[in-house]
């Protein structure tokens, strides 16, 4: 109720009354008692009407930090939808970027879905030349419950492209001490060594086949590995992508996204990297003067 409280008053543009005069003359349709006890029926095509106001939106009326969202309506690109906990991907439009009320509209998934509903939440992405655009948001408004099509979301409140890799990455595959524990959900832990890590994430080995306890997107409440006796990492993680390899030996290789990482740990862990690096490099630089 409180989603859909919200989301009524974005599209009404109207500030929140206490509950308990309200009722639920919150949802379009519904009468709505005034001061002066005439009842007032809230009209959907009225609600319609205020849904897209960014079409008349131009680039020089939009804040900066919107224009790549007005740049992807203006060309009609398409972005790819995915839902959390799905492994699936979906496709849609930028219909409307309503700045007024904080709302961005989508155009209708594709292929259409029957599954989501208001609450559940959907990360978009979009690829230009090496760089990505992404963000998440949960499901707002259905453009059906009001004549429309498509729905709403909440717009970012930062956004730009960045490199695909973002982040620096240490090899570690010649660190066999380097050990990892994960849990997907529903199954035990498992151990493996970690091939290379950055400061968002890592990829890892895990013996065995891991395919059918793995799923794109899909969440590791537990993920631990020790770095050095003053540094541990643990945190819940998502898998990004998984593979199963026969050589050397049969094993699942795993990348992961770290979730819920302390930001003081995220500093100490990118001070890490930042030393394996420069180590590594060191090394090298060592041995082709010496070959």
């Amino acid at each position: 109720m409180a989603i859909l409280r919200s989301v009524w008053q974005k599209l009404a543009g109207k500030s929140e009354a206490p509950y308990s005069s309200r009722g639920l003359s919150h949802l379009p349709g519904a009468s709505v008692k005034t001061e002066s006890k005439a009842p007032v029926m809230v009209s959907p095509s009225a609600i319609i009407a205020s849904i897209f106001p960014a079409a008349k939106e131009t680039k020089d009326t939009v804040p900066d930090q919107y224009l790549p969202l007005w740049q992807l309506l203006n060309q009609r690109q398409i972005i790819e939808v995915r839902i959390e906990g799905s492994s699936r991907s979906y496709q849609t439009l930028v219909l409307a970027i309503d700045i007024q009320r904080g709302l961005l509209w989508l155009d209708d998934l594709f292929p259409s879905q029957h599954v989501l509903e208001v609450g559940d939440h959907i990360t978009l992405r979009h690829h230009r030349n090496g760089e990505q655009l992404s963000f998440s948001s949960p499901i707002l408004a259905w453009g059906s419950n009001y004549g429309a099509s498509g729905f709403a979301i909440n717009l970012p409140e930062q956004l730009c492209y960045v490199p695909r890799r973002q982040f620096s990455r240490a090899n570690t595959s010649s660190k066999s001490t380097l050990g990892l524990k994960i849990r997907p959900i529903g199954h035990d832990i498992s151990y493996g060594s970690v091939l290379d890590i950055s400061s968002g994430g890592l990829r890892a080995s895990i013996p065995g086949n891991l395919l059918g306890r793995l799923r794109h997107g899909g969440l590791l409440p537990l993920c631990e590995l020790t770095l050095s006796d003053e540094l541990t990492i643990r945190c819940s993680a998502r898998v990004r992508s998984f593979r199963l390899l026969r050589t050397p030996h049969r094993h699942t290789q795993i990348s992961i996204e770290f979730v819920d990482l302390p930001q003081e740990r995220t500093h100490q862990l990118q001070q890490f990297i930042n030393n394996l690096i420069y180590l590594q490099t060191a090394d090298e630089t060592l041995q082709r003067r010496s070959a």
